[in-house]
């Protein structure tokens, strides 16, 4: 596999879909036994939170699972309890280990994929080797942290009881799950006003909406973009009967305006950063762990700068507005 140099520019190979439409990394997740069609709750259900076999955090563990070739444990999945538990899991994630050279087991690791994926690139990127492969939303990745490219002013307690750990191949495979414009939704997007803003919807470098895979804290209110938005990237609104606010950052948020707790502007004055303010929707989520789930709206650099548009879309919503203090920003 060729071996790049850059520290940001390797992208993950693209994977044709198979003949018939399958995607073939979430093929390769069938192939696996990973559960990603059952929601948290039932996976939870039935398994429980157990501890992860080599960091001892609460996990999903997945012993049914197929394990690589060299995994050091099962796959598991994260037990983050500010993860709404109605959706099926998203990133499944192991380790594998041969010897003692994180280069070898990433590749070795690249070489098992290769048969199901294709050939991909393995290279730097800062202080860890990598490569991936993309099909659609889907995606496997692999990395692993040489330890000649790391300091070694760091305590890693896990490593201190798995010396493995300091040259394993981690593997991430995410599915790409997110959920569909229901009709009513796709006439609101459709339809959807945007407002004319004095910043930045989103940040600056955002990817257009719906070209990655959305967080797993995201999942109540990304949709699948479709074709609705492509004429209206960065931009935010309400709908045309004012029933849901429309957000188009690196994802399309879909928000319906009882969802929608307050909103809150958060002021910063240089300091070590360049200051300015950002703009955040608090909204109803079913995770246990979380009293709400925060929406980034938009930005601007100066302080004051998102003040105005969050009162004006607070009125228009018909909900709170809290203007943070001023913090410095370091």
């Amino acid at each position: 596999m060729p071996m790049t140099s850059t520290s940001d520019s390797l992208a993950p190979t693209e994977v044709p879909s198979h003949p018939g439409g399958m995607n073939p990394i979430l093929r390769l997740a069938d192939d696996w036994r990973l559960p990603r069609h059952k929601t948290r709750l039932d996976v939870i259900a039935r398994c429980g939170v157990q501890p992860d076999p080599i960091y001892a955090w609460p996990a999903l563990v997945f012993t049914d699972a197929e394990p690589l070739p060299g995994a050091l444990a099962p796959w598991t999945a994260s037990a983050f309890e500010r993860i709404p538990p109605q959706f099926p899991i998203t990133r499944f994630t192991t380790l594998a280990w041969f010897e003692d050279d994180a280069h070898a087991n990433l590749r070795r690791v690249a070489d098992h994929l290769t048969a199901s994926l294709g050939p991909t690139s393995v290279g730097r990127r800062w202080n860890t080797v990598v490569a991936a492969w993309r099909s659609g939303l889907a995606d496997v990745s692999l990395v692993a942290w040489p330890p000649s490219w790391q300091s070694h002013d760091l305590q890693k307690p896990s490593e201190d009881r798995e010396p493995r750990l300091k040259t394993a191949c981690h593997v991430t495979l995410i599915t790409g799950f997110r959920l569909a414009l229901s009709d009513r939704e796709r006439g609101w997007v459709r339809e959807f006003q945007p407002i004319a803003i004095d910043g930045e919807v989103g940040t600056a470098r955002m990817a257009r909406a719906g070209r990655l895979a959305p967080g797993e804290t995201e999942l109540e209110y990304v949709r699948d973009p479709e074709d609705v938005v492509e004429d209206r990237q960065r931009m935010l609104g309400l709908s045309a009967d004012g029933e849901a606010l429309i957000v188009v950052s690196d994802q399309l948020f879909v928000i319906r305006r009882t969802e929608i707790l307050h909103l809150r502007v958060v002021r910063m004055t240089p300091a070590k950063g360049g200051g300015g303010s950002s703009l955040h929707a608090h909204c109803r989520t079913r995770a246990p762990g979380a009293d709400d789930q925060s929406v980034f709206l938009a930005q601007h650099g100066d302080p004051d700068g998102m003040t105005a548009l969050g009162r004006e879309l607070g009125q228009r919503l018909g909900c709170s507005v809290e203007v943070s203090p001023y913090y410095p920003d370091c």
